[in-house]
């Protein structure tokens, strides 16, 4: 029996043909859906252990993209080494294996992380509690797609198109999880949930591979119409590689570039990855809304221009969807080349498996290597780069031409600018970075259809805005696990000043008006100055016969809070960043843990550092962890003031500094405290009750003050700087298991407070 005459007896053996589609695209869907939801979950269970910061998120991609890889290289292996039924039996006993790691969860031996090797120890982790169920899942993609190709079914040829199911399910899951799953479930009946859903998904598997094996013949082996083995060349396989290195380093550099400053939450973290996800959903399509050859046209003449801003900072919200826009042309082009260039279904599992390779490659350089290589997030404009320059190569188009060689003369001039200007001032060095802008589009627009030569022009672009950009020079810059961290010098050179991105985290006067250097300066400045809410908060303190004998800090930053300490008094602070610890100890960056008196450090996660310390040992609790926006919402929950309550004496206090560009945090410190019966009280805005002095770089704080005893607040009740809150209901307390990170953004942009107007 021929070839063909197997094929049309498969085909017509399959009842309905339709039917068997319909199920194998819902399949994918389903799985994809599971797959992508437990990403954002369980980044979230893990998130608090490791203080919030945005890299829980990007670690969690390469490791999902690692097993990923895995799962594709047990799909492939399966496929060659399997027939068709044999296979469906041995992925029915791998799927069912994972069961034993059901419901999610993380033991207590994973509770704690490490003071050093937090990346090793969080890829761990995540190993020892999803790994199973994961890779499962992970060749699912592949697996259905290669047994669709062997079923004989008229579609089997090229049965890609189902990949679009795959990335369509896990489109819907990004977008159902910040705006549907996350709002209103907890993170116990979302384990539970999803739990009975891979279940669920492993019925559905199995179901279609049964239906796939039931329509070959006793003794035929049906590969499908495409399944051809066509010779891939290495050239073929290197350009797979890379044309998913990009797009998956992109995604895990954008999301770092924007998450640092914005919220380290599932809501951020899902747009770049959905961003992703979409680009797959839309390319593998077998008639794509928005064509190859539509976005390869557009991409020299708009993306290009457009990278000239998104090669900048994301600091204000207006330049978020120019960057997501750059992201999500670029992906569009890399993907959509992998779909012109991928082989018949023969190749299938390769095809994957490489695609996969080049995915946690990508991501591996951007979230391991490039921490430990750059002082800053550089990484992302250097894929952003990479990706015209692969298009260049791979997309059909003439690469080393005239207009190449011109675009790499530049890079000696632009060296040579650079060297011959580095000691211009700040307006000399805004003119050339101005000019060079300028220059810069004009080329790009000239060069519209050579993406390699854009490439060289976007990258002599990024040599001069990293060089003249940060006017004045920032004179230590730092990069850790938890962002980066700079010190800044006024123009005047006068201040320094710490960042953490491009938020301020305190400053200090080191010259005098003469520019005279202090060789000791203990006065407390930007948000803690004595005049302020902080100044004032401690002196009520005081004045009502509160000694502070111990006080604890949750956030170092340049240790200025230490400044408002008295003899005798013990201050600790809990800081999770070595390198902010390193700094604020330099006596050439600040001054004030030498000049302010002794102080101990512990380094860890403030909360579960707190944790530690003995029961009711504490007079007053800071947490100053909340001045960056990137928000560390578990520090705010109800369980976490539960512990700061234990930690503290009975006429103790509780200070949350909630200041944030993005999100309103009053309601969130309202609503924990009302859920426990205590009062809490806000320092008010307006600044005519503080002097806060400009020209010494002083910041208005906003804070929370929590107590269980209503006569450790009575100072504050006769204040009329300070005052309760009065709405009679505010939004659900976060707890460890809910939080609301998009209703917080909401209220802080409808103006909506726990305060009447």
């Amino acid at each position: 029996m021929s070839s063909v005459e197997v094929a049309k007896k498969t085909e017509l053996s399959m009842a309905r043909p339709k039917t068997a589609v319909a199920v194998f695209a819902a399949t994918l869907f389903c799985s994809a859906l599971l797959m992508f939801l437990i990403q954002p979950m369980f980044a979230k269970m893990a998130l608090p252990r490791l203080g919030g910061t945005a890299a829980v998120w990007s670690l969690a991609l390469v490791f999902f993209q690692g097993v990923l890889l895995l799962g594709y290289a047990y799909a492939h292996l399966l496929v060659k080494a399997f027939n068709l039924r044999t296979g469906v039996i041995v992925h029915l006993l791998v799927m069912s294996c994972a069961v034993i790691s059901l419901p999610i969860s993380i033991s207590a031996e994973w509770d704690m992380p490490p003071d050093q090797g937090e990346a090793l120890w969080l890829i761990g982790l995540f190993a020892a509690c999803v790994g199973l169920p994961f890779f499962a899942i992970s060749a699912n993609a592949p697996l259905l797609q290669s047994w669709f190709s062997r079923s004989g079914h008229a579609q089997s040829h090229d049965p890609y198109f189902l990949y679009g199911a795959s990335n369509a399910g896990s489109f819907t899951a990004l977008l159902a999880y910040p705006l549907i799953v996350e709002p209103f479930l907890g993170l116990l009946p979302q384990t539970h949930l999803w739990s009975a859903g891979y279940v669920l998904l492993t019925v559905m598997v199995v179901s279609c591979g049964f239906m796939a094996a039931a329509a070959i013949p006793a003794g035929a082996y049906v590969n499908g119409a495409g399944a051809s083995q066509a010779h891939v060349t290495w050239r073929q396989r290197l350009l797979w590689v890379a044309l998913s290195f990009v797009p998956s380093g992109l995604l895990v550099g954008s999301t770092a570039h924007i998450a640092t400053d914005l919220v380290s939450a599932p809501f951020m973290w899902v747009v770049p990855l959905a961003i992703y996800l979409l680009t797959f959903m839309i390319t593998f399509q077998s008639k794509p809304w928005i064509s190859h050859a539509y976005v390869m046209d557009r991409l020299g003449i708009v993306v290009a221009p457009l990278c000239l801003f998104a090669l900048s900072p994301a600091t204000q919200l207006w330049l978020v969807p120019v960057h997501l826009v750059a992201v999500f042309t670029l992906m569009m082009a890399c993907h959509g080349e992998l779909v012109r260039s991928r082989p018949a279904a023969g190749k299938l599992t390769e095809f994957y498996l490489l695609m996969s390779l080049g995915g946690v490659l990508g991501g591996m350089f951007a979230s391991l290597l490039a921490p430990s290589v750059f002082n800053s997030v550089i990484e992302y404009p250097l894929l952003m780069i990479a990706g015209f320059a692969v298009i260049g190569l791979t997309g059909g188009r003439p690469a080393f031409g005239v207009r190449f060689w011109a675009s790499l003369a530049l890079l000696p001039v632009v060296l040579a600018v650079l060297w011959f200007t580095h000691g211009f001032g700040a307006e000399g060095k805004h003119l050339i970075m101005i000019a060079w802008l300028l220059l810069s589009l004009a080329f790009l627009l000239m060069t519209a259809t050579a993406p390699l030569t854009q490439a060289i022009i976007l990258l002599s672009v990024m040599l001069i805005y990293q060089s003249v950009s940060k006017i004045p020079a920032p004179i230590e810059q730092s990069r850790s696990f938890y962002g980066v961290l700079s010190v800044y010098p006024t123009v005047d050179g006068r201040y320094h000043l710490l960042a953490h991105g491009t938020t301020k985290h305190g400053s200090q006067m080191r010259k005098d008006a003469n520019g005279l250097r202090l060789t000791s300066n203990p006065e407390p400045q930007s948000y803690y100055y004595a005049n302020g809410p902080f100044g004032s908060l401690i002196r009520h303190l005081r004045d009502g016969g509160n000694a502070l004998e111990n006080v604890a800090v949750v956030g170092l930053g340049t240790g200025s809070m230490l400044c408002h300490a008295l003899p005798g008094e013990n201050w600790s602070f809990f800081e999770i960043d070595p390198e902010v610890v390193r700094i604020a100890r330099d006596p050439q960056y600040f001054t004030y843990l030498r000049d302010c008196g002794p102080s101990r450090v512990i380094m860890g996660d403030g909360r579960l550092k707190l944790q530690q310390e003995e029961a009711g040992k504490y007079d007053l609790i800071v947490l100053d962890a909340f001045s960056s926006d990137s928000v560390p919402a578990h520090l705010m929950t109800v369980e976490a003031l539960d512990s700061y309550m234990m930690r503290l004496k009975p006429d103790g206090m509780i200070v949350f500094h909630i200041s944030n560009r993005f999100m309103e945090l009053a309601s969130v410190i309202e609503g924990a405290a009302r859920a426990r019966g205590f009062e809490a009280y806000y320092n008010s805005l307006d600044l005519k009750f503080w002097n806060p002095d400009a020209a010494k770089l002083d910041l208005r704080p906003y804070l929370a003050v929590v107590a269980r005893s209503p006569q450790a607040l009575r100072g504050l009740t006769s204040d009329p700087a300070w005052h309760k809150a009065t709405a009679e209901e505010v939004s659900p307390a976060w707890t460890d298991d809910y939080s609301n990170i998009i209703g917080a953004i909401w209220r802080n942009y409808s103006g909506k407070t726990p305060f009447d107007r």
